[in-house]
């Protein structure tokens, strides 16, 4: 009777537990989201500047693209 009871309760939550982890696991996953944009470099499609710019000043030309 009692595991009767326990699943009945169990069903009857499910729904709202499943949305409250779908909600805490968004909540945490905002601030790393949100650190990848501030951290992010902005530039050109295809080709990351910030380093393209410090191989240049050590004397390593870039790489041929493969045609």
């Amino acid at each position: 009777m009692k595991d009767e009871q326990f699943m009945r309760v169990w069903n009857d939550g499910h729904d709202h537990f499943s949305a409250d982890i779908t909600r805490g696991l968004h909540w945490l996953a905002t601030p790393f989201r949100r650190f990848g944009e501030w951290i992010a470099v902005p530039s050109a499609p295809g080709e990351d500047s910030a380093f393209t710019r410090a191989a240049a000043r050590c004397g390593i030309r870039p790489r041929r693209r493969a045609r």
